[in-house]
């Protein structure tokens, strides 16, 4: 086989992985937010791809009147997707600043599919727990 033959055999079969690799992948996250004994009703919560120098914003609802929520969201990607859930709350803060309340949603929970396979239940969240992996947020 010639090398300009061999060349494009190569760039084909790379071409291929690449397409085959990069495919939509999906995450979605069901729960309830809580402020002591009380729904934690308009709490902004967002879905996040953690990157290598920036994040992605894959999604972003409020919580219901009851503080009920239900967010999913994808995006097209080559690599495994880092998927994070923010919540932004004032519950527990005195500050005129929003603490931002972050966690690692479980791989396992991310699909390569054309929607969202298997939802994350993360249960009840009190908001005035607080976390190692919390920030702050001001204006």
């Amino acid at each position: 086989m010639s090398s300009s033959t061999t060349f494009i055999v190569l760039c084909l079969a790379a071409l291929t992985l690449y397409v085959h690799g990069y495919n939509q992948q999906w995450v979605g996250v069901t729960g309830q937010v809580i402020c002591g004994d009380s729904p934690a009703s308009g709490t902004q919560i967002k879905l996040w791809n953690k990157n290598t120098g920036f994040d992605d914003q894959l999604a972003s609802v409020k919580a219901d009147s009851n503080g009920n929520f239900n967010i999913s969201g994808g995006e097209g990607a080559f690599f495994a997707m880092d998927a994070h859930i923010k919540f932004y709350t004032s519950c527990g803060r005195w500050l005129p600043c929003d603490r931002i309340i972050d966690f690692k949603i479980p791989s396992q929970y991310v699909t390569r599919s054309s929607g969202v396979e298997n939802y994350y239940n993360l249960g009840t969240l009190n908001l005035m727990t607080r976390t190692k992996n919390e920030n702050h947020k001001c204006l």
